[in-house]
């Protein structure tokens, strides 16, 4: 059974809010680069990559829709 979820979120003037802070990029970035190593990545790094991408796909989608209804 699939179910739908609509949300009312007011949004930031500042569009730019809606990317990963520096830092967050950089460690997503260390992980990946891991992974693509011999070494791999451990069970708790691949879960921080999966999250930390997650969080990346949330934020580039709400930065689109909110520059579309802008």
């Amino acid at each position: 059974m699939s179910h739908t979820l609509l949300l009312d979120i007011d949004l930031p003037g500042d569009l730019a809010r809606f990317k990963l802070p520096a830092s967050v990029d950089g460690r997503l970035s260390a992980l990946l680069d891991k992974q693509d190593t011999t070494a791999g990545l451990t069970v708790q790094e691949r879960s921080e990559a999966e999250g930390l991408v997650d969080l990346a796909e949330t934020l580039t989608y709400l930065r689109l829709k909110a520059e579309r209804a802008a």
